[in-house]
C-alpha cells in the first residue's frame, strides 16, 4: 500500500509495482529452474550464463568471467546521478536432503538449501524492473552476480579480480532471505552477525589429549555467557514475537557461543588443539586469548602450555549507519512501514561475505522474510526443511527496486 507523497513520485512506484506483478511469472520459472540445477560454488557455469543472457536481453552492458563464473551489469541511466551497486549470490550448497518441493535437484548431492535461487531471481526482477524505467534513472546501476558466497571466498575474488576498476559504486545492498515471514524486511545498522573466531592452543605432550580437551572445554564453557535462561544457540525462536530479533530484548545479544566439538592434532610430536566461538562483541576478541592463557597457567597444565592465538575467523556484515537510517525511511515512505522491522542483536553461526564489499563503499544488508508459516514453508537456510514462500521474491523486486529509485534519483 502507497504512502502519500507527490503524485509524480507516486506514479514512479505504481510502475514499479506493475511491472513487478508483470515479470513475477517469469522470474518464479528462471527461480525454479536455478533449483533444478544448483551448482557449487566455483563451478556456476550454468547459472551465470542464464544470467549473462537475462541482463542482455534487457540492454545492460554485461561483464562476464570475473573472479570465474562472477557476472556484473551495468544499467546506464538517462541522467546523470548517483551510482548505486546491488548484489545477488548464486552458488549451492553439497548437501543430500529430501527436498518437499516439486522442482527438485537434478545434481545429486547440490540444492539451493541457502536461498541463493531466489537471491538471482531477485536480482533479476530488480534489473528488469529498472530497466523499463531507464529514461526515469538518474546514474548508474550494477548488478553484481557473485559466485562462491558459500566458500567466503567468492566477493573478495570478485574484489582482488579489479570489480571495483570496473565499477564505481558510491553504495552498494544486498538481501538474503530469512526465515520471518514473507512480505518483512529486517534491517540494523551495523553487526548483523556475531563474530567468528578459531582459537587454537598448543601444548607439549607432557599430558594427555583427554586431559587437555577437557581443560580447554571448561576454560571456554566459563567464558560463555547469555541472558538468564536465553538460549541463544537455538536458532528456532529467532522469529519469536518475544525472545527473538525483532524485541529490543532479544536473547540474540550480547552472548559468548563455544560450540562444543574440539578438534585434535599433532603438530611436531606436540598436541593442538582448536575449537570455534561466537562473539557479539567485537571489543572482547584481542582480550580472549589472553584471558585463556591466564587460566591455562592457574592450572597443573601450564607446563605444557607452548602458545594460543586465532587460526581462523571471518569479518562479519556491518551496516553503514547513515545508510541504514536512510534506507528504512524511504521504504518506510514508500510501502507500508509495517513491512520494514527494525531487528536487533546477532544471529550467531551464520555470516556473509557481502562484507568484503562494505569495506570499499558504503553498504546496507537486508534480511528478507520468506516463510510461510501456516503452510509450514520455513526459510531457514541451510536447515534439510529449507523452503521458501515465492511471493518473497515479488515483495524484494518491488521494495529493492523502489529503494534504489529513491537513492538515484531524489538526494
Amino acid at each position: 500500500m502507497f504512502c502519500c507523497k507527490p503524485s509524480n513520485e507516486k506514479i514512479s512506484h505504481e510502475i514499479v509495482e506493475k511491472r513487478t506483478n508483470e515479470i513475477f511469472d517469469s522470474l518464479i520459472k528462471v527461480r525454479r529452474d536455478l533449483h533444478k540445477h544448483p551448482e557449487l560454488s566455483g563451478q556456476e557455469e550454468r547459472t551465470s550464463k542464464i544470467i549473462a543472457e537475462y541482463l542482455s536481453n534487457l540492454g545492460l552492458e554485461v561483464k562476464t568471467g570475473i573472479a570465474g563464473y562472477g557476472v556484473v551489469g551495468i544499467l546506464k541511466g538517462g541522467k546523470e546521478g548517483r551510482k548505486i551497486a546491488w548484489r545477488a549470490d548464486m552458488d549451492a550448497l553439497q548437501i543430500d536432503v529430501n527436498d518437499k518441493v516439486s522442482f527438485k535437484s537434478q545434481n545429486k548431492g547440490i540444492a539451493h538449501m541457502c536461498g541463493h535461487d531466489v537471491h538471482t531471481a531477485i536480482g533479476l526482477g530488480i534489473a528488469n524492473v529498472l530497466a523499463n524505467q531507464r529514461e526515469n534513472i538518474k546514474g548508474t546501476i550494477y548488478f553484481i552476480f557473485q559466485p562462491s558466497e558459500e566458500t567466503f571466498k567468492g566477493a573478495k575474488a570478485m574484489i582482488d579480480d579489479d570489480l571495483f576498476d570496473m565499477i564505481k559504486p558510491d553504495e552498494i545492498y544486498g538481501a538474503h532471505i530469512f526465515p520471518s515471514k514473507a512480505g518483512v524486511i529486517g534491517i540494523k545498522a551495523g553487526e548483523l552477525f556475531a563474530y567468528e573466531k578459531t582459537i587454537k592452543v598448543e601444548f607439549k605432550s607432557n599430558d594427555t589429549e583427554n586431559e587437555l580437551k577437557s581443560l580447554l572445554s571448561s576454560i571456554m564453557q566459563g567464558l560463555s555467557r547469555s541472558k538468564p535462561n536465553s538460549k541463544p544457540w537455538q536458532l528456532e525462536s529467532i522469529t519469536d514475537s518475544i525472545i527473538g530479533l525483532e524485541n529490543p530484548e532479544t536473547i540474540y545479544k550480547d552472548y559468548l557461543i563455544v560450540l562444543p566439538n574440539i578438534r585434535t592434532s599433532k603438530e611436531q610430536n606436540n598436541i593442538v588443539l582448536e575449537t570455534t566461538f561466537f562473539e557479539t562483541n567485537k571489543n572482547n576478541l584481542d582480550s580472549i586469548p589472553q584471558i585463556i592463557k591466564d587460566r591455562i597457567f592457574e592450572t597443573k597444565h601450564k607446563s605444557s602450555f607452548i602458545s594460543i592465538e586465532y587460526s581462523r575467523g571471518n569479518p562479519t556484515v556491518f551496516n553503514d549507519t547513515d545508510l541504514t537510517k536512510k534506507a528504512i525511511k524511504l521504504l518506510n515512505k514508500v510501502y507500508d512501514n509495517k513491512s520494514i522491522k527494525q531487528i536487533y542483536g546477532q544471529v550467531p553461526y551464520f555470516n556473509e561475505d557481502f562484507i568484503y564489499y562494505q569495506q570499499k563503499v558504503p553498504g546496507v544488508f537486508f534480511f528478507l522474510g520468506g516463510s510461510d508459516f501456516e503452510n509450514d514453508l520455513i526459510a531457514m537456510p541451510h536447515s534439510p526443511d529449507f523452503a521458501v514462500d515465492e511471493k518473497a521474491i515479488k515483495f524484494g523486486v518491488k521494495s529493492f527496486s523502489s529503494l534504489i529509485l529513491e537513492r538515484t534519483n531524489n538526494e
